[in-house]
């Protein structure tokens, strides 16, 4: 009896040892999924209380909220300022336009005064003996041609005009053939023959203070009235262009009997005679010869 125990021992000894060991690692095995679902389910329970997924998490009326901004973690850093690193787009240089920019269009000068007119008559002209030479008159004539009388205080229009040297050769030739001493019976004086109201005008208008008794003055003034005369006309012609044809008779008539009466529209005036004459000395002046 006492052999069958020591054998039954024996045989049992090793049996309980993996029994034992068995229960170890079912222990641990137990003790692992234990944990594993612990971790499981404190995700669920995170889940539950969470953010619902992006395709559930919507409003009532259907639409899905915004979610808020993160909030940066907290740091120890100290602030520096943010420096600006998005450089900008390069310049790109203006097309050149390719249409000379439109000047807006200025005020025009409303000339509401005019020079009263001369008196027509056709008495014959008191020359004197004092008379400068041709060539000295020329250059009182080539200067006034080069004066702009129009300031720059007016109507841009205005500013470049010039009277053409041809029109003041032709115009001083058929008043006083470039005479400096000379008279007529209506009033009129030297080379330009103006007249005292002419003379009274011109420097009113302009804030000048031309003599028509001085020689040099005296074609200053007829000069000043004939580009006067370019403005007066130009914006109702719709030019300042002297080749213009209206244009340019409209003023040589005006030059010589007044504003009133001249059609500058319609081309006829009062003293076509006087016109054509100037027209002709324009192209065959004497102006030459001096």
């Amino acid at each position: 009896m006492d052999d069958d125990t020591a054998e039954f021992e024996a045989y049992e000894e090793p049996r309980k040892r993996n029994r034992n060991l068995g229960a170890i690692l079912l222990s641990v095995a137990v003790a692992v999924v234990l944990i594993g679902c612990g971790v499981i389910g404190a995700t669920l329970v995170k889940g539950v209380g969470g953010a619902k997924p992006a395709a559930q998490e919507r409003q009532h009326d259907g639409s899905v909220p915004i979610a808020p901004a993160s909030v940066p973690p907290p740091t120890s850093e100290v602030p520096v300022a943010v420096v600006e690193t998005t450089t900008a787009p390069p310049t790109s240089k203006a097309a050149t336009p390719t249409k000379k920019p439109t000047r807006k269009p200025s005020p025009k000068v409303t000339e509401t005064a005019t020079p009263p007119a001369p008196p027509h008559n056709t008495c014959a002209p008191v020359r004197g003996t004092n008379q400068l030479p041709k060539a000295q008159v020329k250059g009182y004539l080539d200067t006034a041609s080069t004066k702009h009388f129009w300031g720059t205080a007016t109507d841009p229009d205005y500013e470049p005009i010039l009277v053409p040297l041809r029109l003041l050769y032709a115009v001083a030739e058929q008043e006083s053939g470039w005479q400096t001493d000379i008279t007529a019976c209506d009033g009129g004086l030297g080379v330009m023959q103006v007249m005292p109201g002419t003379q009274t005008f011109v420097n009113t208008r302009f804030g000048t203070s031309w003599d028509r008794t001085k020689p040099d003055q005296n074609v200053m003034l007829g000069a000043n009235y004939l580009a006067w005369l370019i403005a007066y006309y130009g914006p109702k012609l719709g030019t300042y262009d002297m080749t213009d044809t209206k244009l340019l008779n409209a003023v040589i008539s005006a030059y010589n009997w007044g504003t009133g009466g001249v059609d500058y529209a319609g081309g006829v005036y009062p003293n076509p005679q006087y016109v054509q004459n100037v027209r002709a000395l324009m192209v065959a002046s004497r102006a030459g010869n001096y």
